[in-house]
């Protein structure tokens, strides 16, 4: 009886051995995944922090998404408090070299209309 158990537990193993050898080649040529660091960092920037992103990588990707990784790090070592303001993400951005400018608007709200500033002040003369 014994020796037909060890004939099984022989079996068995050789079996789990080619099974696992046909197997290691499949994950093995797998190409591993990363995520952009530019998409990945938008999940701690604040509201307008996506928008100084996207302007940024449109005028140098390759040293924004370098600026990316290092921001990314030091959010995950704790370095780095979350969510990131867009303010300082741009001042970063210009002082790297990186002319970034986001377009920006003064609203005005009188008896519950928004308007521009440039019409409001028109509107006053």
């Amino acid at each position: 009886m014994s020796d037909e158990d060890l004939e099984l537990k022989m079996i068995r193993l050789r079996k789990m051995r080619q099974l696992l050898a046909a197997k290691a080649p499949e994950t093995a040529q797998q190409p591993v995944k990363r995520e952009d660091p530019l998409e990945e960092l938008k999940r701690y920037l604040d509201e307008r922090g996506p928008e100084v992103l996207e302007e940024a990588a449109s005028m140098n990707r390759a040293l924004t998404e370098r600026i990316a990784e290092a921001l990314l790090r030091a959010v995950k070592s704790g370095r780095l408090v979350t969510p990131i303001d867009s303010g300082d993400l741009l001042r970063l951005f210009r002082e790297v070299g990186i002319p970034v400018r986001v377009e920006t608007s003064v609203r005005i709200l009188r008896h519950g209309e928004v308007k521009d500033l440039r019409k409001y002040l028109s509107e006053e003369r």
